[in-house]
């Protein structure tokens, strides 16, 4: 088997609208944003950096100084109607709405927004594709923490209710191995660590 990919998943720093929906909303970081990532990848080595198109991951990852590829496909879920408010401010406006979407985010998106299983096969896709061509190589992936729970789903088997209940708090980190075996067709990922806060 040839060696694996290793690839560092890394949300995000805070931005001005952590804690409501911001999916397609596209702030940039705060300053302690901006330093929560450089305390997450002070001394690391990657080869390359793939990052989510969107300001509060872009623009660190063009910081770094390292080969770097924007893939559209690890862009945030799409909140629709609900993009920039609370949770709270949500249920008071629709109870209904957001109780169903936390059942089946696939079946009841937010209005005018994405469905999940839609950012899961969009998600899936460009991590297999990723991992595949780079067998043997480290990568960075900045991304969001729903694009980080869908590959928890995908690429590991968990159920969708157990990944909401992974705690993703911003510049949170899980560490993953793909190995690919193209003789074979095989492909498996392993969860080598999960950092989140501190």
């Amino acid at each position: 088997m040839n060696d694996p990919a290793h690839i560092t998943i890394l949300r995000h720093g805070a931005t001005p609208l952590t804690g409501l929906f911001c999916g397609s909303s596209d702030p940039e970081l705060t300053d302690a944003g901006w330093a929560s990532l450089v305390g997450r990848t002070q001394g690391a080595v990657w080869d390359l950096v793939i990052t989510s198109p969107l300001k509060r991951c872009r623009v660190f990852a063009e910081s770094l100084e390292l080969p770097l590829s924007l893939d559209a496909r690890f862009r945030e879920m799409d909140f629709g109607d609900w993009e920039g408010k609370s949770t709270e401010e949500v249920w008071n406006a629709d109870q209904k709405a957001l109780t169903a979407f936390w059942d089946d985010p696939t079946a009841n998106p937010a209005p005018g927004g994405e469905p999940w299983g839609v950012m899961c096969a969009r998600t899936a896709e460009a991590f297999e594709e990723t991992a595949r061509a780079a067998q043997g190589q480290r990568l960075l992936l900045l991304t969001h923490a729903g694009v980080m729970r869908s590959l928890l789903v995908t690429q590991l088997g968990l159920p969708f209710a157990s990944a909401w209940k992974v705690s993703l708090p911003t510049a949170a980190v899980l560490e993953m191995t793909a190995y690919h075996d193209p003789n074979h067709a095989t492909f498996d990922v392993q969860l080598t660590a999960l950092k989140g806060d501190g």
